[in-house]
Formats: C-alpha cells, structure tokens, sequence
C-alpha cells in the first residue's frame, strides 16, 4: 500500500467518524459533549483532507486523485 493510498484509507475511517458524529449530534437529547466532539472531528477530517490533497497533488495517481474527488467536501457544520 502506497502512502497516498494509506492516506485515503485514513480519510474515509475519518469521513465515517464525522457521520456518526453528526448523527449523534442531530439526535433528540444531544448534549453539548456530543456537538463538541462533532467539531473536533469535523475539524481534524479538515486538516488529513488537506494533507491527503497535498500528498495527492504531489505524487498521487489519477488513481487516488479520482477517490480524493470522489470523497466527501471539507465542510463544518
């Protein structure tokens, strides 16, 4: 497994920790810890999303670029 593809598979582990973060955050009963930890999330999906780009952009295949575009935006909630 390459570094780039290693790097996607770190990305979409994050992009599933986001959604169940959101989800938990949207539900009835959702305290401050649960909207809390949805940001942090959001915010560290963020950042490997960059770093992820970056490493792609630099020596990535047309291969990962596609699974990079493919994959969820950056966007905070």
């Amino acid at each position: 497994m390459t570094d780039c593809e290693s790097m996607l598979k770190e990305l979409e582990e994050k992009a599933t920790r986001m959604r169940s973060a959101r989800k938990a955050a949207k539900a009835p009963g959702a305290g401050e810890r649960e909207v809390s930890d949805c940001k942090m999330i959001e915010q560290e999906y963020i950042g490997l999303h960059k770093r992820a780009k970056t490493m792609i952009d630099e020596r990535g295949s047309d291969n990962d670029r596609k699974k990079l575009a493919g994959m969820e935006p950056p966007t905070v909630h």
